[in-house]
């Protein structure tokens, strides 16, 4: 099963998207409504931060599959799919911004751990655009499995040198 299997089998099933994040809308508004400062202890940090998760690594990946398919693939944004490109995305910044109405983002237990992971994608992304755009050497000639293989090094040596820096 490759991506783009994923994909298309979000296309034929479009209720699952919607759903899944009109559930996470509701739950945040909920949380919204009835959370505040005072009384966000133990057991309220930890469904904040479920529920942070669960709208950031899909809006994340969405986030990733769309600067891939635009910078990389050079695909028509016109032309593919609004609910599985872009509804994460949106959903994750509406979800969150509800979230940091409701509480500071620092209190949610991860939450540092899921933003430094936003910087280093962004970084290595850059990063590995700029020498693709560069042809830097003859791995990169038509061969999307060395430009991943690429990214995921440049990914982990990102995170070790972002380990030293903030020590």
């Amino acid at each position: 099963m490759t991506v783009q299997d994923i994909l298309q089998w979000f296309e034929n099933y479009p209720f699952l998207i919607i759903g899944y994040f009109v559930a996470l809308f509701v739950i945040s508004l909920l949380g919204l409504a009835v959370v505040n400062r005072r009384n966000f202890k133990s057991p309220i940090t930890y469904l904040y931060s479920i529920l942070v998760y669960a709208v950031a690594i899909p809006g994340l990946l969405a986030l990733i599959i769309t600067v891939y398919s635009f910078f990389f693939l050079r695909t028509n944004l016109l032309e593919i799919n609004i609910l599985a490109y872009f509804a994460p995305i949106i959903a994750m910044v509406i979800v969150l911004l509800i979230i940091n109405k409701t509480v500071p983002m620092y209190l949610i237990p991860g939450f540092d751990k899921l933003s430094g992971l936003f910087v280093i994608i962004v970084i290595t992304f850059i990063i590995t655009y700029i020498l693709q755009r560069m042809f830097f050497g003859v791995f990169f000639v038509g061969k999307i499995q060395y430009l991943l293989l690429f990214f995921l090094a440049l990914l982990f040596i990102l995170r070790f040198a972002w380990k030293k820096i903030t020590k």
